[in-house]
């Protein structure tokens, strides 16, 4: 039993870092890195979304697409490839 429990968390450490559209509703995250030197990535850090800052999905529009998140106390919407850039580990 004991084994078990270290294979999972072994399991859990190795898959704690993701992109922003893998997180869901209510998980609560760090941002890591913002890929990309692109317009979006840019875009993205002038928004707030910088390395530390905690950021919590609260919900997905009908189809999946745009994302709603809480972050720095405002709501902040993202389509699902600029959340793509957006690498998270969760807290």
């Amino acid at each position: 039993m004991y084994q078990s429990h270290v294979a999972v968390s072994l399991y859990v450490e190795t898959f704690k870092e993701m992109t922003l559209n893998q997180i869901v509703k209510g998980q609560i995250a760090r941002i890591t890195n913002i890929s990309g030197e692109d317009a979006i990535s840019i875009r993205l850090m002038e928004m707030g979304l910088i390395d530390g800052e905690r950021i919590q999905l609260l919900g997905k529009a009908p189809l999946g697409d745009p994302l709603e998140f809480a972050i720095r106390g405002y709501r902040l919407s993202l389509r699902l490839n600029e959340a793509r850039c957006v690498e998270v580990e969760l807290v």
